[in-house]
């Protein structure tokens, strides 16, 4: 008793440090109270009534609700293979087993009406791999499935329209499930589309900190991904099941960036840049789960393509002295094959066991020109070392995983793992090697009372390399270049991670995480060579975080249907500079993220409004000439009202970026190396004012 007082006082302590809040989500309808779960068998479940304030559309809308639980998004496995569970969310108990669909997409698609009941547990608890901390397990209402019985379509759009760009009319998804002979069947339609772009004046400076010109500029980012996919699912008589899926995308993504200045020398300059990807993929995968001996076989196979075109260049016409630029184009076809076996069985006692192999082969084929602009207008190729990069990767993985209750308060989940690859590169410095790396994760689970629980697990896992790192590239924006380096290899991340949960019952829910993490081989800047550089591997490396997310539900001071999300995150990823060999912090890591929402349901009425409030900090990027520090100026402030009933549609209006919040750049090159003296320096920020939003969200 002693033990579980000190632990839900510590972790009340820790909610009270950490401002309880999270993500903007959609609400609820009429004066019922909040979201108040009911425990059964060790699990927190919710039901469909815990939600009926919010009106519901969809199952993610209802998982969105759940006090203190933010979905992890990627999709399972990362970049390197299947492997096993990552993503906090289950249906009907299983992962959503695909590398295409994340879990965030797969509930959109989910009607509120098929959702049974949410049950929230210790991923530890559970006989799925992989699994930590709390777990969303949305289970379906029986004999229906994902289809829900007969066909129900999904509906979700969301326009912009920003200042100065052009109207976003094109983003959204339509998604339709139902059965098909004895299957479930779903058809999904989706378009991220994206207009982006920011204005506002960049100063350059010399050496000396004297400034030299101002360049006006305008940067234009527009991007549509339209992907059409299916998904065939079926659990026959005799209780196996199969899953069959397959999508095709298009990516079509430009930017523009236009800059206009005078200088002493050379009068008024034009600067143009112009980069442009046509991309196509497509993707085949399947799994099939039966009965075999004591336990069940689930085979599972994937096959992914991809085919991206890119070309950027860089053009300054100058009054006096011409016109230069440059040009580089890349052409890189990508692959992946994955064939996994999963062999899982529960003992009379109580314990699972898991047998899994996994093997994989991936590929990257990269055709690249570099070219400069000629007195005619045409661009003349030019030697510079990386025309051609192949990369394969073939890789093999075997893990046995353990799992069970140690007490009635108690449970640990161990997994243990290896894995052979043989990385073969032709670009320069291109060899092959081949490795054996031991992985595996020992997770647990201590219900310390009815209300705290405390996570714990320690992990050893091997990361996925970027294929292009090995290719050489040239940046002609800013002059840069990265020579491919053959010698990559995978980063090892050692890792552990205490986590304390406290339920508040009605007020809420908080949790805070610890996590430390040696970390080996990690990829950054770095020499290849007196006079290149490009991505290498660093000595080792410590990271560490410290991050909360919570709930506030204000209900009890009388504040009827409001609440406050959090999500807030610090980290600190020091590294050896391969430079200096003093100790900095990693290029581009993430300093902090603060993430904060208010959402108040308007009680006996369909109307909600909220706000938010999200600020992220960077550290700089580090090449061996120059420091680059990206950065925003001010928060991202949001504000929105939305009514939960027109025409059977959920729409909401946001009024976005209050605070003005601008994207700031300041890059420093040093005549040598940056441990040298400074060449010149550029400082800009450039804003890109409010706007609106509009999100109609509804089912058929």
């Amino acid at each position: 008793m002693r033990v579980a007082a000190r632990a839900s006082s510590l972790a009340l302590a820790f909610c009270l440090i950490c401002p309880a809040v999270a993500q903007e989500t959609p609400a609820p309808t009429g004066d019922a109270p909040p979201a108040i779960p009911v425990a059964v068998n060790g699990a927190e479940r919710y039901l469909p009534a815990d939600f009926t304030r919010f009106a519901p559309r969809t199952a993610l809308d209802m998982v969105e609700k759940v006090p203190g639980f933010l979905i992890v998004t990627g999709t399972n496995g990362g970049d390197r293979g299947l492997g096993q569970a990552t993503e906090n969310v289950l249906i009907n108990g299983e992962r959503v087993a695909s590398k295409t669909t994340d879990a965030r997409t797969a509930l959109s698609r989910i009607t509120a009406a098929q959702v049974a009941y949410i049950d929230i547990v210790d991923g530890a608890s559970l006989n799925v791999p992989g699994l930590t901390g709390r777990v969303a397990n949305v289970v379906l209402v029986a004999g229906r499935g994902a289809s829900g019985g007969g066909f129900r379509t999904t509906i979700r759009w969301q326009p912009e329209w920003r200042p100065r760009l052009e109207d976003n009319w094109l983003n959204g998804e339509v998604s339709t499930t139902g059965k098909l002979g004895g299957a479930d069947l779903t058809l999904s339609l989706k378009n991220e589309a994206s207009r982006q772009g920011h204005w506002g004046p960049e100063r350059v400076y010399d050496g000396n900190g004297v400034l030299l010109f101002t360049r006006d500029e305008f940067g234009a980012f527009d991007g549509d991904r339209p992907r059409l996919s299916a998904a065939l699912s079926r659990t026959t008589a005799n209780g196996n099941k199969w899953n069959f899926n397959a999508g095709a995308q298009i990516q079509y993504l430009t930017e523009a960036v236009d800059g206009v200045s005078t200088r002493a020398a050379t009068g008024r300059v034009t600067e143009t840049y112009r980069s442009r990807e046509d991309e196509r993929n497509f993707d085949i995968g399947g799994d099939y789960e039966f009965g075999l001996g004591k336990g069940r076989l689930k085979l599972i196979g994937l096959y992914r393509f991809e085919h991206s075109p890119t070309v950027s260049s860089f053009v300054v016409d100058r009054a006096v002295g011409g016109t230069s630029g440059d040009r580089f184009t890349q052409a890189a076809d990508e692959s992946e094959s994955i064939l996994r076996g999963e062999y899982s069985w529960r003992t009379a006692g109580g314990t699972d066991w898991q047998v899994a192999l996994e093997g994989a082969y991936n590929t990257l084929d990269v055709d690249a020109e570099f070219a400069t602009l000629e007195p005619d207008g045409s661009f003349l190729p030019v030697v510079f070392g990386g025309e051609r990069t192949k990369v394969e990767e073939k890789r093999a993985e075997a893990s046995l995983s353990w799992g069970r209750a140690l007490a009635a308060n108690l449970t640990a989940q161990l997994n243990l793992a290896a894995e052979y690859s043989e990385l073969t590169s032709s670009g320069p410095g291109g060899l092959t090697r081949r490795f054996i790396r031991p992985k595996g994760k020992l997770a647990v689970a201590w219900k310390v009372g009815p209300k705290t629980t405390i996570n714990w697990h320690i992990q050893r896992r091997v990361d996925q390399l970027d294929f292009f790192d090995f290719a050489s590239s040239v940046d002609v924006a800013n002059n840069q270049g990265n020579q491919g380096n053959g010698q990559l290899v995978p980063p090892v991340v050692n890792r552990t991670e205490l986590e304390f949960v406290q339920d508040f019952g009605r007020w809420g829910n908080a949790s805070v995480q610890f996590a430390y993490a040696y970390a080996q081989d990690l990829v950054d800047q770095i020499p290849l060579s007196p006079t290149t550089e490009g991505k290498g591997n660093l000595p080792p490396a410590n990271l560490y975080r410290i991050s909360s997310k919570a709930t506030l539900l204000l209900d009890p001071l009388g504040w009827t249907g409001a609440r406050i999300n959090s999500d807030i995150t610090w980290r600190r990823n020091r590294v050896r500079d391969p430079l200096t060999g003093l100790w900095r912090d990693q290029s581009y890591g993430q300093d902090y993220v603060v993430d904060l929402s208010l959402r108040h349901d308007i009680p006996g009425s369909d109307l909600a409004w909220g706000a938010g409030y999200f600020d992220e900090r960077y550290a700089p990027g580090l090449r061996l000439d120059a420091i680059e520090k990206e950065y925003t100026v001010g928060p991202f402030v949001t504000a929105y009202i939305e009514h939960k009933d027109v025409a059977g549609f959920t729409v909401k209006l946001s009024y976005r970026n209050l605070a003005g919040m601008k994207d700031g750049l300041d890059r420093t090159l040093f005549v040598d190396r940056r441990d040298g003296p400074i060449a010149f320096s550029e400082s800009r920020q450039r804003r890109f004012g409010q706007y609106f939003q509009l999100t109609v969200t509804g089912t058929l």
